[in-house]
């Protein structure tokens, strides 16, 4: 008895060790043009009621009125979704906003809320920011927290600025459910890029591979399709394939040098269709990974998420894509 007595008190305190190396600090901040008058911006946020309409949390609730606004306070509880409450507090500086903000789930932290409505031609440049701590047993996932709340400032105010401007959002999410997948083939070659840079430079690789694959007198006309096989939030990377689908039935080709035949076996896989710039990929992926924690699906552990392009990228347009998250066998 006394020696896993000791055992179990060593385990609590190397766990108290190991947690204490970090400091579970969570920051983030996202800012957006408005093309609204900045009284209009702080009165639209201010208001804890109209919170309905662009709440960024509530992206996966069926039910359109699932948070309760009671003056001061905005609250939530929705099943596999999340729960959370948001209590506005005095004011920085005028025409400034504080909230505070405390989330039970789908993690645990809670902290401060400040909001800035800077007026500029044509509208306000909005900035909103988060700063607080996750609860200490997780601590070692204070990271992943802040990458994850810094999507949500981010995807809360591009539908901010949708409800204020009165026209449509600059992208369109289609949450299109389970699909059963044929198999195929990709001619691809190796993908490294940073997260933040990866609009700008994924067309010109794109456009790039399809040249020298016409020079060598193979098929390029195909969807881009990208395998993201590694992303790193916290560095901002990812490491994957990018290439073109070869048509049903082709035969494997001889390749140019760098590049390399995979085959896509058939497979069951959730799919988010997509239609925007390409600068708002990230929050639909992220936006697609949430979608699979509230349906209680299980990613596929080998098989890597990956991206068709319906139509070639190109900074700052609005293409369709589909993402595509293959799933666990039941």
């Amino acid at each position: 008895m006394s020696s896993l007595f000791f055992l179990l008190v060593f385990m609590l305190v190397a766990l108290f060790v190991y947690l204490g190396r970090y400091s579970g600090r969570v920051a983030a901040e996202a800012e957006r043009f408005i093309a609204a008058p900045p009284e209009a911006v702080r009165a639209e946020v201010a208001d804890l009621a109209r919170w309905q309409a662009w709440n960024p949390w509530l992206e996966h609730a069926r039910d359109p009125r699932a948070a309760t606004a009671d003056g001061d306070q905005l609250a939530w509880d929705v099943p596999q979704v999340g729960r959370a409450r948001v209590t506005a507090l005095k004011p920085p500086a005028p025409g400034a906003l504080r909230q505070r903000m405390a989330f039970a789930l789908p993690f645990a932290f809670k902290g401060r809320s400040d909001w800035r409505f800077e007026p500029v031609p044509g509208g306000t440049r909005v900035s909103w920011r988060f700063k607080g701590r996750v609860a200490f047993t997780l601590r070692a996932f204070a990271a992943t927290v802040q990458g994850a709340t810094a999507l949500d400032l981010r995807f809360g105010l591009d539908r901010l600025a949708a409800v204020l401007e009165a026209t449509p959002p600059a992208y369109r999410l289609d949450y299109a459910g389970v699909q059963a997948l044929p198999a195929g083939l990709c001619v691809q070659q190796p993908l490294r890029a940073g997260l933040d840079a990866l609009a700008t430079e994924l067309p010109a690789q794109i456009a790039g591979m399809r040249e020298r694959l016409r020079a060598a007198g193979l098929a390029a006309d195909g969807p881009a399709v990208v395998h993201y096989l590694r992303t790193q939030l916290k560095r901002r990377t990812v490491d994957g394939r990018v290439g073109v689908e070869l048509p049903a039935g082709a035969p494997a080709p001889a390749l140019p040098e760098g590049f390399a035949v995979h085959e896509q076996p058939a497979q069951s896989a959730y799919l988010l269709r997509f239609d925007g710039p390409p600068e708002a990929l990230e929050l639909a992926w992220y936006q697609a990974m949430q979608r699979l924690r509230v349906e209680q699906r299980e990613p596929h552990p080998q098989r890597p998420p990956f991206a068709r392009y319906l139509a070639d990228p190109a900074p700052g347009r609005a293409g369709p894509v589909e993402l595509l998250l293959p799933l666990k066998p039941a």
